[in-house]
């Protein structure tokens, strides 16, 4: 019994001296000293935990991926490369449910790698509930190549606050009128005519130079 309980144990995390034990759904066993669970999070520094050997382990109901990277996270351990948004928003929420504050600091310095940014309406919602303004910031300039309205967004949107939502629709809301005015403002009347019918004809490098300073015009904050 004692050879397959160690055999259950993360090789990570199953130092002999270690007096504290939590236990995932995937059946794999941690052991690691309290301390460092009691210094880095709220939720194990209450009085009501007490970490005696032999210990019970404690179950986490999330699976290894979340769990093992919060856990490095909070031992000062390497951390693999992340797969996938859906495994950051896991460490990150257990994190805010354990009062780990360093490693939801960490992971706000995460987000914005470019492996998350290629799904910027999750980052511009988790940037927006965290309060994370220059994250928020970042991530809704990578949302200008997005259609709001298409169906594809939806589930995305209803994650954004709606404070923040409403500053995002404002955002490409003004970048398009901006846009608009641009193009229909300066300029106007230039070119030449064509003599058959006497519609306007613009040359395409002039109409390419509108183009830019329009856009380098435009808001890029929201």
């Amino acid at each position: 019994m004692a050879q397959e309980l160690a055999a259950a144990y993360h090789p990570a995390f199953n130092a002999p001296d270690a007096d504290a034990i939590l236990s995932s759904p995937d059946s794999t066993l941690y052991r690691l000293p309290s301390p460092v669970l009691r210094c880095t999070t709220t939720f194990f520094a209450s009085p009501s935990f007490t970490f005696e050997p032999p210990s019970k382990p404690i179950p986490v109901h999330e699976h290894d991926i979340v769990l093992e990277r919060l856990l490095r996270i909070l031992s000062g351990l390497a951390i693999p490369p992340w797969r996938t948004f859906d495994d950051l928003e896991g460490v990150l929420s257990l994190a805010e449910t354990w009062g780990a504050k360093g490693a939801v600091d960490v992971m706000r310095g995460v987000i914005t790698a470019p492996v998350f940014l290629q799904e910027p309406l999750r980052v511009y919602a988790i940037a927006s509930r965290f309060g994370w303004e220059e994250e928020a910031e970042l991530a809704s300039k990578h949302t200008l190549d997005l259609s709001l309205h298409e169906e594809q967004h939806q589930e995305a949107l209803r994650r954004i606050p709606t404070r923040a939502l409403v500053k995002l629709f404002k955002f490409h809301r003004k970048r398009r009128d901006a846009f608009r005015a641009g193009m229909a403002g300066e300029g106007e009347g230039e070119g030449t005519r064509c003599a058959g019918c006497g519609r306007a004809v613009y040359e395409r490098l002039e109409v390419l130079e509108r183009v830019r300073k329009c856009l380098d015009a435009l808001p890029d904050t929201v």
